[in-house]
């Protein structure tokens, strides 16, 4: 059994102060928590700390549009409460994520009297979220024997949603600290639902332990997921 962490706990999006997006929780609809660093617009757009941040949440496939005002306490000490990792100033608020909701379309703006507005939207692109939980299943991960060779290999099998185009895993032995970190392509089934594997063994080590995460791809956009920030193993 593969551990996923946050499997059918409330979503949750983090934008943070050193400029990640974070997708945490499972893909439940109703109650979605957005959180945001000001600190984020303010050195990103060389800006005065902004009274309040316009947040926009587009929902995909339906194209429905959320908009919220994020509001900054007037007394926060912005540059003294800092914290890059997404524990200083957070202003947060809810939305309602829609059942027929598979992907978010996310951007910022901060309005600027007489002047024009300042964004946060991946230079107009706007931020497209996912949930990997939803998208994908790693269904077998271990270290297996391989008969006749004297190496085992990282027997691997990921289901995914239609909607995924291609999948690489990344992995890396914890033991060989000196090795760079691997990238594997998987390949797909014709069959639905896709299952994806190494189109040749991953050979490693005998009973070595590996690490990995997963990057795939829907729509030619790229996601990641590294099971919740924990990575994930198999021995």
């Amino acid at each position: 059994m593969v551990l996923r962490y946050s499997v059918n706990r409330r979503p949750q999006l983090t934008f943070t102060a050193d400029f990640h997006e974070l997708v945490q929780g499972d893909l439940i609809a109703g109650p979605c928590v957005l959180r945001y660093d000001p600190l984020r617009i303010v050195k990103m757009r060389n800006i005065n700390p902004p009274s309040e941040i316009h947040a926009h949440v587009r929902f995909h496939p339906s194209g429905a549009l959320w908009q919220g005002k994020l509001l900054l306490p007037s007394n926060a000490r912005l540059q003294d409460m800092a914290d890059p990792a997404g524990q200083g100033v957070m202003l947060d608020t809810t939305f309602d994520l829609p059942a027929d909701c598979e992907e978010l379309e996310v951007w910022f703006c901060v309005p600027q009297p007489g002047g024009a507005p300042s964004w946060d939207s991946n230079d107009g692109k706007n931020f497209w979220l996912r949930f990997a939980l939803h998208d994908l299943q790693v269904s077998r991960a271990k270290v297996a024997q391989v008969a006749g060779q004297p190496q085992d290999s990282l027997d691997l099998e990921v289901g995914s949603v239609p909607e995924v185009d291609a999948i690489t895993v990344r992995w890396r032995l914890p033991s060989a600290t000196d090795e760079p970190r691997r990238e594997t392509a998987l390949a797909a089934t014709a069959s639905a639902p896709k299952k994806w594997t190494p189109p040749t063994p991953i050979l490693v080590p005998q009973a070595a332990t590996v690490v990995f995460d997963l990057v795939y791809y829907v729509g030619g956009r790229k996601f990641t997921d590294d099971n919740q920030g924990r990575w994930y193993l198999a021995d």
